[in-house]
């Protein structure tokens, strides 16, 4: 046996393999199976089967009728839509945030919600000796992070209550820790569509962020950018805000927001 088959061996979950079996056949073939006749077709124990098909059926992935048959439901529909609204955002924002980063010069990013923290999804360099590197994949804080302000001031409270249901880790001597003064901000960004970290997250680092809006006018994501505290006098503010707006703007559009929330605005 080499490595190879040794690692497989090593992390195999044939439960886990049988469940996914099961999904991919009923998928490639939409209609109502029995147990015993997936058991069959499969090569799985009818009790295994069974087993995987009632719970699959408590948890509203699968459909039972008065004949005993399973189908799989349309919670899988929704799983892959919103799989898929990840990966659409990131292909249409990817124009707006080109041209922001030409714009101002600055590093220039895409975040959207994940669990616990926002994930960075896409992010432009621009054509620079120096400038703060950002890698997507990565899973930051809400409250520390300008993106995630954004997206946080649109929620009821309750949920961003329970977002930030454990401590606010003090990350520089600069991140709000106490929920009332983020809260306060958090209203200010409500306002004014922009959000700012201030060297909250890393020493040296300022980021301005805005929310991008869904069709059914969420705040699904947050969009800006990021650079070095140094580079961002009051001379610049303005237009790095204006700019920030225009881009979030833009992108909602292009995903099919057609709310009114930054014509209000006054950029």
């Amino acid at each position: 046996m080499n490595k190879i088959e040794k690692e497989k061996k090593k992390y195999a979950a044939p439960a886990v393999d049988s469940m996914l079996d099961i999904l991919e056949f009923m998928a490639k073939n939409p209609r109502p199976f029995g147990p015993t006749e997936l058991s069959r077709t499969l090569g799985i124990t009818t009790n295994l089967v069974f087993r995987v098909l009632k719970r699959l059926t408590e948890r509203g992935y699968a459909e039972v009728n008065t004949e005993g048959t399973y189908k799989l439901s349309t919670r899988f529909f929704t799983l892959g839509m919103s799989l898929y609204s990840n990966f659409e955002i990131r292909r249409r924002a990817r124009k707006h945030l080109e041209k922001l980063c030409e714009q101002i010069g600055e590093t220039c990013q895409l975040q959207i919600p994940d669990g616990d923290k926002m994930l960075v999804v896409d992010t432009v360099n621009p054509s620079a000796d120096f400038f703060l590197h950002v890698v997507p994949g990565s899973r930051v804080y809400y409250h520390a992070n300008a993106f995630g302000k954004a997206v946080m001031a649109f929620m009821d409270e309750s949920e961003v209550r329970k977002l930030l249901s454990r401590k606010m880790p003090a990350l520089t001597e600069n991140t709000i820790t106490d929920f009332d003064k983020l809260r306060e901000e958090l209203k200010t960004v409500h306002e004014t569509g922009i959000a700012y970290d201030n060297q909250e997250y890393i020493n040296g680092s300022f980021c301005i962020g805005a929310p991008v809006f869904d069709f059914n006018g969420n705040a699904c994501a947050g969009t800006g950018m990021t650079g070095m505290y140094l580079r961002f006098g009051p001379d610049r503010k303005t237009f790095f805000e204006e700019a920030v707006l225009n881009c979030a703007d833009n992108i909602s559009k292009d995903i099919g927001y057609t709310g009114d929330f930054f014509k209000n605005l006054k950029f």
